[in-house]
């Protein structure tokens, strides 16, 4: 055991959580303090990050065509482990839906959703392992599917509530799902999905019990700053696809673009935010060839 599994382990265990790990874990090849040295990201450049690394911009009322492809198989499955900004794409995902069929119409595809609204990374290394529940709905083991595609996004909304060492933790737990979900279904490819920006001026506004001052908006906008480019890091030093939602989605000022967020509570998706998002997510299946 090096020493990422044994520190991870210990995370979890701190948790309550015992989850199947191989023999022969695999290790960042990118240690997290040299990444956040070395790695810088400029927002207002919409900087493309690592190889395998897809982003768009949709604009309200865009269409636009796509080439029509092939896929390796007739069939393919393909799971969502997120918190809330994945449960809100839907329970069918249907807007992703729409898109893997505009670019492979003969291909038909099952999704699933594994977002979990208010729970941080940590539930989602259960939900990879373990039967759960939802909503009242059951869910199997997210490796129990065996997906073709794993889509994990960055959890970056629902933050650890401690400052020291929480983006090392984030990291690792990363890493730590890569490592399971290799174990346990190796053929699976994974693709890291870092979702749309936070607004600071409006964050939380009109959503139901918030009520954040403007001290408590920067702040909270910021942490989840770090962790998508926490999660935007990690995908860079694993060479794993990355689906980046987050540059496009940030305007000049390095403000979340209101096109693309709920004016209903000011942190999830607009509809343009979730067409972003789907497609976002789609492309970079499609550039990366994880299909064909």
């Amino acid at each position: 055991m090096n020493i990422l599994t044994l520190f991870t382990s210990v995370v979890l265990a701190a948790e309550g959580l015992v989850l199947p790990i191989s023999d022969t874990p695999v290790k960042p090849s990118v240690s997290f303090a040299d990444l956040i040295q070395s790695v810088s990201l400029d927002a207002d450049q919409g900087a493309v990050l690592g190889t395998g690394t897809f982003s768009a911009t949709i604009v309200a009322g865009q269409a636009t065509s796509a080439v029509v492809r092939t896929t390796k198989k007739s069939t393919y499955t393909v799971a969502f482990l997120g918190d809330s900004m994945t449960d809100t794409l839907g329970s069918d995902l249907r807007l992703v839906q729409d898109e893997f069929l505009r670019v492979y119409p003969k291909t038909s595809f099952t999704l699933l959703n594994y977002g979990v609204g208010g729970e941080n990374i940590v539930s989602g290394l259960e939900r990879v392992t373990r039967e759960t529940t939802y909503l009242g709905s059951h869910r199997p083991s997210l490796i129990s599917t065996h997906p073709d595609v794993v889509v994990i996004e960055s959890f970056a909304y629902n933050p650890f509530t401690f400052e020291i060492g929480a983006l090392e933790q984030h990291w690792l737990s990363l890493a730590y799902i890569v490592d399971v979900l290799r174990s346990n279904i190796p053929e699976a490819k994974i693709v890291i999905a870092a979702t749309i920006a936070p607004n600071s001026k409006v964050f939380g506004d009109g959503a139901p019990s918030l009520a954040f001052s403007r001290e408590d908006k920067l702040e909270r906008t910021g942490t989840i700053k770090r962790y998508l480019e926490n999660a935007i890091r990690f995908a860079q030093s694993q060479q794993i696809p990355l689906a980046d939602a987050y540059h496009p989605s940030v305007d000049n000022s390095g403000e979340g673009k209101m096109l693309y967020i709920n004016p209903a509570d000011h942190i999830h998706y607009s509809d343009a935010g979730r067409q972003l998002v789907a497609r976002t997510i789609v492309e970079t299946v499609v550039a990366n060839k994880l299909l064909e």
